[in-house]
C-alpha cells in the first residue's frame, strides 16, 4: 500500500489567464478540478497500485465533494474534517506554464494522524507543502517516522522553490535528516535551490525533472540521464510533476529500478500535460 500525506484542495484553473488587464473583464476558460499535490499523486497512482490518501479538508460542501471524487477514483481516503477547505487559483499561460495563488485552508492545519491510518503501508510519499506550517510538519514527520519503523520506505517531493525558501535552509536540512528519504523528487529550479543551500541528499535516489530534457538520476556516486519524450502540445502543466511521482512510485513498488521507474513516471506526466488540471 502506498500512502500519500498532504493537501486535498479545489483548483480553479484559468486557461489564458496569464495576461490580465486591470479593472475590466478578462475572458478566459475556467475549470474547477480536484487539486493538492498529495491528492494528485494518490489519484494518479490509484489505477496502478493500492493507494491511501491522508490529509485534512474542511467540514463543508467542497470538502465532502472532494472526498467523494477521490474515493470514486479508487483511493482509500482517510481525512480529518474541520474548518474550511482550501483552494488554489491556477493561471495558465499559452505555453501551459502555471502561476498559482494558494490558500491551503484546512490542509495547513493537519493534526496528529491516527496510527491506524498507516496500517498496511509500505511506502509513504510526502510533498513538501505538508511541512510548511509547524503543526502539520510535526504530524507528517511523526507519521512518516512511525511508518518507517514498520519498514515503509519514504519519498519526499521538494515541490516548490517558494516553500523551500519559506522553510529556510536549517529547517529543510532538519526535515531531510528526520525523514531519511529513500527517494527525493525535484524540478530543475528546486534542485538548484537545494544545491545553493547545501542540502545533503546523497543518501537518497535524487530525481531531477527538467521539462522536455532528460531526467537526472543520482544515486550515490552514480549519475544517469534518462531521456524523455518531449510534449509539443502542452495544454496545462498543472499536476504533471505529481503524475510523474505517481508513475515512478507505482513502478518502484512493482520492483522496477530507478531508471525504469523514471520512464514510467515520464509516460504518466505526458498524459497530464495534455489536459487541464491534474490527472
Amino acid at each position: 500500500m502506498l500512502a500519500v500525506i498532504g493537501d486535498l484542495v479545489a483548483d480553479l484553473i484559468v486557461l489564458g489567464g496569464s495576461s490580465l488587464e486591470r479593472g475590466t473583464d478578462n475572458p478566459a476558460e475556467v475549470r474547477i478540478t480536484r487539486g493538492g499535490s498529495a491528492a494528485n499523486v494518490a489519484a494518479a497512482a490509484a489505477p496502478r497500485h493500492p493507494v491511501r490518501f491522508i490529509g485534512r479538508v474542511g467540514d463543508d460542501t467542497i470538502g465532502r465533494a472532494l472526498i467523494a471524487e477521490m474515493a470514486a477514483a479508487g483511493v482509500d481516503v482517510r481525512v480529518q474534517q474541520e474548518g474550511r477547505t482550501g483552494a488554489i487559483v491556477v493561471l495558465v499561460d499559452a505555453d501551459g506554464e502555471r502561476t498559482m495563488i494558494t490558500d491551503r485552508g484546512a490542509a495547513a492545519d493537519l493534526a496528529e494522524i491516527d496510527p491506524g491510518w498507516l496500517d498496511g503501508v509500505d511506502w509513504v510519499h510526502l510533498p513538501l507543502y505538508g511541512f510548511a506550517e509547524p503543526a502539520s510538519r510535526a504530524a507528517v514527520t511523526d507519521a512518516a517516522a512511525s511508518a518507517a519503523r514498520r519498514g515503509a520506505r519514504v519519498s519526499l517531493d521538494l515541490s516548490s522553490v517558494a516553500t523551500m525558501r519559506g522553510l529556510g535552509a536549517a529547517q529543510l536540512k532538519h526535515i531531510v535528516d528526520d525523514l531519511a528519504p529513500a527517494v527525493v523528487f525535484a524540478n530543475a529550479d528546486e534542485a538548484r535551490t537545494a544545491t545553493e543551500i547545501d542540502l545533503d541528499l546523497t543518501a537518497a535516489v535524487f530525481i531531477v525533472k527538467r521539462g522536455g530534457d532528460s531526467v537526472l538520476v543520482t544515486e550515490g556516486d552514480s549519475r544517469v540521464e534518462v531521456p524523455v519524450n518531449r510534449v509539443d502540445d502542452v495544454l496545462d502543466s498543472t499536476g504533471a510533476g505529481d503524475a510523474f511521482a505517481a508513475g515512478y512510485l507505482t513502478a518502484a513498488l512493482s520492483g522496477a529500478d530507478p531508471c525504469a521507474s523514471v520512464r514510467a513516471g515520464s509516460e504518466l506526466a505526458m498524459s497530464a500535460l495534455r489536459r487541464a488540471g491534474a490527472l
